[in-house]
């Protein structure tokens, strides 16, 4: 059997779309991956530029964010590899769909439901007025 996927022509000579490929992140630099919305192209979201992007959210030294990113992508990967679940605000609930061994390396196949929008913070009520505080 072949490693390489073929495609065969379509009806009346039209081509028959490509194949997905599944990409897999290096073993020591995990990437994040999105999906535009209302395409079936990702993008890949690599670490350089994800701490870049906390660089500027957060205003910290680059050297310390990209410390606590790679932590961070090491402990979700470490929880989904145990099998546990994430619910993360702005992400969504990831799981483990589907975990394969090959060559040595381990490929995970993760569902996400929902849309990773954290909901947003509605104002605390205050118990009293400002004017009647005695």
């Amino acid at each position: 059997m072949s490693s390489k996927p073929t495609s065969k022509p379509g009806p009346k000579g039209i081509p028959a779309p490509k194949p997905k490929v599944v990409a897999e992140p290096a073993a020591e630099v995990p990437e994040a991956v999105t999906v535009e919305a209302g395409t079936d192209r990702a993008v890949a979201l690599k670490l350089r530029e994800l701490v870049g992007r906390v660089v500027e959210v957060t205003g910290g030294k680059k050297k310390g964010v990209k410390e606590i990113v790679e932590a961070t992508l090491t402990a979700l990967g470490d929880a989904l590899a145990k099998g546990e679940e994430l619910n993360l605000p702005g992400v969504g609930k990831v799981r483990v769909a589907k975990s394969v061994d090959r060559e040595g390396r381990s490929m995970m196949t993760l569902k996400v439901r929902g849309t990773g929008t954290p909901k947003p913070k509605e104002p605390k009520e205050t118990l009293a007025d400002a004017e009647e505080a005695v």
